[in-house]
């Protein structure tokens, strides 16, 4: 009899345990009695019970509530269900017991939802809402699926090739339907965004799922099956973004991205944008006024070949920060793509924000695929397959055009269900919000997702007109057009609505609307050769020219178009930018592009941005903390972790993890970082040669932290610089002082032999230097010289000190060193003149002990003079004094000067500070202690006083240290004889006169200099082997007075280099050989450039303006030299007092 209806509608173990009573209640024998079947049948029959009870579904899902005609009718197509299995079951017996008596197999449990396994009871109930995808997914789901299933039989059956090859390409057919539809599916399987489809590992999972579920005694309908083979791919614990245990790291690098902006550089970017748009519209203007046949300049009404700024600069400088600053005040479209290996997921290792994964895939795919039930490449009695379109067949221009079709339709689709012009807007804005939050991680994944299929459906859809292969090419229209124009009537109300929120801001930049940014980050990234492609005829060399390639046909479009939006591309890379973007005309791209003026390319990003964050100093002692050296340079280093920093700052510098001491590249870069080497590729009419100094430039620049400083305006040349950047000197000397070649730990001065100083130094002199070509360092020699021997007197002092791991010793290399240790490594000098050195040193020690300590228990010795620096940088101009407080900051920073090549007087100077590196600095700039204009805070230099309250009474603010400021003074020669001791005592060797502190500047005294002019000048005669005649030595330091208005001049003159007398830090770190055949390379250059000048109308051996003496006009007969008739003529003065007479024979 039928059990009472207890049927429970909420899950399906109620469902099922229902349907059991129902069949034990008829007939209690007939559920234990499974039938004897293959597990293809199995397979058939389950997938039967499954479309009937789908159909069932979908009416009740569409009719509810059922009347009574629908209630028969669902009767009756059971009845007719049952009849066609009967039918096929009666077919079944008939074939398969071949006339034999079968054994009927003994009686077994009815398998029940508890007996599967946990994957497979998930599996269950996640095909229950199968039907909750569009119709789309499910139909391509199932077709790809049955097709993987046939494969799969058929190859157990038979492991021919042939069969195996179609099983293979049937996984990979199903797997990019689940790439495809990866987002809809992710709504039933949540870590399904974990997977990534094209991986080995997918293929691999997916055979021994459908090996499981063919093997199982237990049937199940497709769409379980299907759920239970999405289980089985190779899910992540991680969410996608967090690979390799990286999210914490993630999270930081999102934080340091959303901080406050620092610096002018999205304003000035603006303005450059804004002041090029108007130079081109008015060219264009005024071409088409001077002709009355129209070109496509005029016609476009921009005298370019697209709207486009590439924003090229070295590795974190601020270069994306910039261009997501644009999205505050303009519609900013945004992507960023890095390479990876298929199986490898983004990681923050490689740069952030992390890559738009699905676009990197769209490009870097083989073939697309598109699930059709009538494939032509189906075979009779085959299972049909999916359409196949391999991408080699598709041009660059189809597949770029594509990408950006696509990408502005489905942000079109995205905006128009918005309400208002701010909603679009704070839509685009979080876009772009890289906040680390799944959330918007998840909206920007689910964007570019469905970008990508938007472009697939454009290639497929266009595929037949691209292979036309017209040139140019017909697709972009097709492609581009329609989505431009819908995208344009989305943003118009946007940009309308930024021009009133900013107004303050339009107004400062002198508009009244802005265009709209498309910026692709790592846009080098976009070119990805596919061999078979790459043989093809193709009307754009990559997918970068494409893209030119299709900004230019919107510039078109918007000519034709006045309510489309300016679409202005910004281009950004680092990693071969500057190789990439910095091409010159000739070199960028079609034919048409040739004829276009070559759009200029932004360098300005800011720089030391981030240092205003950081307070004041605590003591002097700080300048050689992580703190506070990673406050100055590129934004990059804030960012850094404290614990891997010194690691990750070197293999910025190097390219790589570690320095390669044999290339010239590297080696280059390493003494940029320090000693303030700049590049200007020159033709000079040697073009291998000048490729070999592009190539090192641009290498330089997107490997090893150089920055880019200028750009000709047609791209042909330009210059990288080193300026001051602490962080990367303190890598490049801890390099330098370390074991070679691996670096597995610093020598301790006791055997220096292996230190990579002598390499690095050697593949500069015997390398890099030929590579730079002769116009490098020329005229400048001997003040590179000087400063190198000047960086290895410092380094020289700290290498005993250097212990400990990597960050220990950057510490070490960034401390201040004493003055006197300094002087020691610059020369060793006899009694007399080492006691002129301690003399004027002490002289100023004491004064600043009187004036801060006299009431001080603190011990004289306690106040030393103090050098800090670990690199040097050259002032772009002339100076004719000098501030405290200047040297201040430069002393803080670890920079010494070198001089403008035209500065009079001293080549450089060293700041100096005279004081205790462990006196205290006022935290709060509000204290009493702070500078006032009446003279009476305490802790300050009073006006009427010779001395200030002591140290103990209390800390001084920051600013006073200026007052303490002094500097040591370098002057190179570089001649083969010797200065004579006229030169040598030239008032403007005492170096630029100090100006008063800035916290005395009101009371207008000059009294409060430490000292009026340097504490020291070097004379470093370079060039010369000449030892002094009236002493023993190669060196003397002395006091003496200048012959001008009587200044004391404190100066340690040394002869030469060759001498062991003549800087001893050449042997503590073994380079002695190394500089010496740098000086001769140098010395060998100027021995014949000097007779190969052409004389200076206003410069010359008679017409000086500093001498007082009579001009001599025109050149002199030389005494040597014959005259026309013979006769010997007058002796006159020689053009040059280096010039010596021929010999004659």
């Amino acid at each position: 009899m039928t059990p009472p209806v207890r049927l429970s509608l909420q899950d399906i173990d109620s469902i099922q345990q229902h349907l059991n009573d129902l069949i034990e209640a008829q007939d209690g024998s007939i559920s234990n009695t499974p039938r004897d079947m293959s597990t293809n049948q199995k397979t058939k029959l389950a997938n039967v019970a499954h479309y009937v009870t789908l159909a069932i579904r979908r009416m009740l899902s569409d009719t509810v509530p059922l009347q009574d005609a629908h209630k028969k009718a669902i009767h009756l197509f059971l009845d007719d269900v049952f009849e066609a299995l009967n039918n096929q079951a009666a077919r079944h017996d008939d074939t398969s017991s071949d006339g034999r008596c079968i054994t009927p197999p003994s009686p077994r449990s009815v398998m029940t939802f508890n007996d599967l396994s946990p994957t497979r009871q998930q599996a269950a109930k996640a095909s229950e809402s199968f039907d909750q995808l569009k119709r789309e997914a499910r139909n391509d789901l199932t077709l790809t699926f049955s097709t993987m299933s046939s494969f799969y039989i058929a190859a157990a059956s038979e492991t021919t090739a042939s069969k195996q090859k179609r099983f293979e390409r049937s996984i990979l057919n199903f797997l990019d339907v689940v790439e495809e539809h990866q987002h809809a599916l992710a709504q039933l399987f949540p870590d399904l965004t974990t997977v990534n489809p094209t991986t080995g590992e997918c293929s691999s999972n997916v055979k021994d799922a459908l090996k499981h579920l063919h093997k199982s005694e237990i049937t199940s309908p497709d769409w379980e099956q299907i759920a239970y083979v999405l289980l089985r791919l190779p899910y992540r614990n991680e969410q996608p973004l967090r690979a390799d245990n990286l999210g914490e790291l993630e999270s930081h690098f999102a934080n340091q991205l959303r901080r406050n902006y620092r610096g002018d550089a999205p304003f000035r970017f603006l303005q450059f944008v804004l002041e090029v748009n108007q130079q081109r519209t008015e060219q264009a203007l005024q071409a088409a006024s001077r002709t009355s046949i129209p070109d496509d300049d005029s016609q476009s009404g921009f005298d370019a070949y697209l709207k486009m700024t590439s924003l090229v600069q070295s590795s974190g400088t601020g270069k994306t920060r910039l261009v997501l600053e644009l999205g505050k005040v303009a519609p900013l479209l945004y992507t960023c793509l890095r390479r990876k290996a298929p199986d490898e997921r983004p990681s923050v290792v490689d740069g952030y924000p992390l890559g738009d994964t699905r676009l990197y895939t769209y490009f870097s795919r083989s073939k697309i695929s598109r699930p059709t039930r009538n494939s032509a490449s189906a075979t009779a009695g085959d299972a049909p397959v999916a359409d196949i379109l391999e991408l080699s067949t598709v041009s660059y221009d189809l597949q770029v055009a594509a990408f950006v079709g696509g990408w502005f339709q489905t942000l079109a689709t995205e905006l128009r269900f918005l309400p208002d012009s701010q909603a679009k807007h704070e839509y685009l804005q979080k876009l772009n919000d890289f906040d680390g939050a799944d959330s918007t991680a998840s909206t920007r994944s689910k964007f570019f997702m469905d970008v990508a299929r938007a472009a697939e459906d454009l290639i497929w859809r266009h595929h037949p007109l691209d292979q036309r292969g017209s040139v140019p090419s017909e697709v972009f229209g097709p492609c581009l057009d329609s989505p431009a124009l819908a995208l344009s009537e989305q943003l118009q109300p946007v940009r309308q609505w930024l021009a009133q929120d900013k107004a303050e801001t339009y107004r400062s930049l002198g508009t009244h609307e802005l265009p709209v940014f498309v910026a692709v980050d790592e846009c080098v990234e976009l070119i990805i050769h596919n061999p078979a492609r790459r043989r093809a005829k193709q009307s754009s060399n990559d997918q970068l020219e494409s893209l030119r390639r299709a900004f230019n046909h919107l510039l078109g479009l918007e000519s034709q178009h006045k309510k489309i939006a300016s679409f202005w591309l910004v281009l950004l890379s680092t990693s071969t930018g500057a190789a990439t973007l910095i091409k010159p005309k000739e070199l960028q791209g079609s034919a048409r592009a040739l004829t276009r003026e070559v759009m200029p390319i932004f360098v300005g990003m800011g720089f030391d941005v981030l240092r205003s964050e950081q307070g004041p100093l605590r003591s002097p002692a700080d300048v050689s903390t992580l703190e506070h050296v990673r406050s100055y340079g590129r934004p990059l280093w804030s960012s850094l972790h404290d614990n891997s920093f010194w690691e990750v700052a070197q293999a910025k510098l190097f390219g790589k993890r570690t320095i390669d001491e044999a290339s010239s590249v590297v080696c280059y870069n390493v003494l940029a970082s320090r000693l303030a080497l700049r590049l200007v590729p020159v033709h000079d009419g040697d073009t291998a040669l000048f490729g070999e100094q592009k190539t090192l430039g641009t290498q330089s620049i997107d490997r090893h932290m150089r920055m880019l400083e200028h750009v000709a305006e047609d791209s042909s040349s330009f210059s990288i610089n080193a300026p001051s950047e602490p962080v990367l000197a303190v890598a490049a000397a801890l390099a330098m002082l370390s074991d070679s070649p691996q670096l597995p730990g610093i020598s301790t001065g006791q055997n220096s032999t292996s230190l990579a100083y002598a390499k690095i130094m050697k593949t500069f002199t015997t390398q890099s230097l030929a590579a730079l070509g002769p116009h490098f360092l020329k005229g400048t020699g001997g003040e590179f010289l000087t400063r190198c021997v000047m960086m290895a007197a410092c380094d020289a002092v700290k290498l005993p000190l250097l212990r400990g791991n990597l960050a220990n010793r950057a510490s070490t290399i960034s401390r201040p060193v004493e003055a006197g240790a300094f002087i020691h490594k610059l020369a060793q000098l006899d009694e007399a003149s080492q006691k002129a050195i301690t003399e004027r040193v002490d002289t100023v020690c004491s004064l600043v002990h009187q004036r801060l300590c006299a009431d001080s228990t603190a011990n004289k010795e306690d106040v030393q003079a103090w050098l800090n620096f670990s690199h040097f940088d050259e002032l772009p101009e002339v100076i004719t004094d000098i501030s405290p407080d200047y040297l201040w900051y430069c002393w803080k920073r670890g920079v010494a000067i070198q001089m403008a090549h035209r500065q009079p007087g001293v080549d450089g100077i060293i700041p100096v500070f005279v004081g205790q590196l462990s006196s205290k600095f006022v935290s709060d700039a509000t204290q009493e202690s702070q500078v006032r204009s009446d003279g009476d805070a305490p802790g300050i230099w009073s006006s009427g006083a010779a001395r200030m309250a002591p140290f103990d009474a209390g800390a001084i603010h920051e600013c006073e240290a200026a007052r303490q400021m002094t500097f040591i003074a370098w002057e190179s020669k570089f001649r083969k004889d010797a200065l004579v001791g006229e030169d040598a005592s030239k008032d403007a060797l005492t170096g630029p006169p100090l100006l008063p502190a800035a916290c005395d500047a009101s009371k207008g005294e000059l009294s409060s200099q430490l000292t009026k002019f340097g504490l020291l000048t070097v004379l470093a005669d370079l060039g010369t082997e000449q030892a002094f005649q009236d002493t023993r030595l190669q060196t003397r330091a002395e006091t003496i007075t200048t012959r001008g208005k009587g200044h004391q001049l404190s100066r340690l003159w040394i002869r030469g280099i060759s001498d062991v007398k003549a800087y001893p830090c050449l042997d503590n770190l073994k380079i002695r050989k190394q500089l010496l055949a740098l000086r001769t390379g140098f010395t060998d250059v100027r021995v014949y450039e000097q007779y190969n000048l052409n004389p200076h109308p206003l410069w010359n051996a008679g017409a000086k303006p500093d001498e007082m003496k009579p001009v001599v006009e025109g050149p002199s007969l030389l005494s040597s030299w014959p005259s026309p008739a013979g006769s010997s003529v007058i002796s006159l003065e020689q053009v040059g007092s280096h010039a010596e007479p021929m010999d004659q024979s």
